[in-house]
């Protein structure tokens, strides 16, 4: 059995799709796959699932949701169990079987590789297990931000450690495009902006790399009241230079 949590809440056996019921069972599931063989308070599936105003039947609607989950696991795989101990429950399995995992596995493998080639196809295939925003289907804005901000900065540092990978072999001009367009939807990463620079520059392009520093430059002190990274400072002057490093 294989569970995806970094995109819609999901559980299959091979090609079959298993039944995981409603957005708050899902995310019941949800909640007890990010933290694998760890007991989960069932205040906490409470507080997750109605936040400021659950109902007086709140803790037994969750022990609904578990039983039903509980049944739909077992009747499609006898290897992954969800028990309860206390007043708490968790899902018992091999943790590599939960995509969560699988990606912070592969990234930690990437930053543990001291070749640029192996990196790549290493973070590549982290990112590969990404199919939108973790818990998409299952938790509101709220609940998907303080559940999934860690995860969510983990695939942002990916993206950015494939590029300085990407940038290491040389790859400039082939890279200009996509992080034209990441630079644009997260204009206060300055690390994609320095690595847009960077391309830029190298693909012979130094002019738009300076217009990229400048209007960044004014995003930051306009929206932020912050001024460029040292970094980004430093990649300026350097392409003003004209550097061949």
């Amino acid at each position: 059995m294989e569970f995806q949590v970094l995109g819609p809440v999901q559980a299959s056996v091979g090609n079959r799709r298993i039944e995981l019921g409603d957005r708050k069972q899902r995310l019941v599931l949800a909640v007890l796959l990010l933290e694998p063989n760890q007991l989960v308070p069932l205040a906490r599936l409470v507080d997750l699932l109605w936040r400021e105003s659950p109902p007086t039947t709140a803790r037994r609607v969750v022990q609904s949701h578990v039983s039903r989950l509980r049944s739909a696991l077992a009747a499609a795989s006898g290897d992954v169990t969800m028990v309860r101990r206390g007043m708490g429950y968790a899902v018992e399995c091999d943790p590599e079987r939960i995509d969560a995992y699988r990606f912070r596995s592969l990234l930690d493998q990437a930053r543990n590789s001291d070749d640029a080639r192996d990196r790549v196809r290493l973070l590549r295939q982290a990112l590969g297990l990404w199919r939108g925003p973790a818990l998409a289907d299952a938790a509101t804005h709220e609940v998907r931000d303080e559940l999934c901000r860690g995860l969510d900065e983990a695939r942002m540092a990916a993206v950015e450690e494939r590029f300085d990978a990407e940038l290491e072999l040389g790859r400039d001009s082939q890279l200009v495009d996509e992080l034209t367009d990441l630079a644009a939807r997260y204009p206060h990463r300055q690390k994609l902006t320095f690595h847009l620079m960077l391309a830029l520059y190298r693909a012979g392009r130094s002019g738009e790399a300076l217009r990229v520093y400048a209007s960044t430059h004014r995003r930051l002190d306009a929206e932020l009241g912050l001024q460029p990274s040292a970094g980004l400072r430093q990649l300026q002057i350097a392409i003003l230079r004209g550097d061949p490093a």
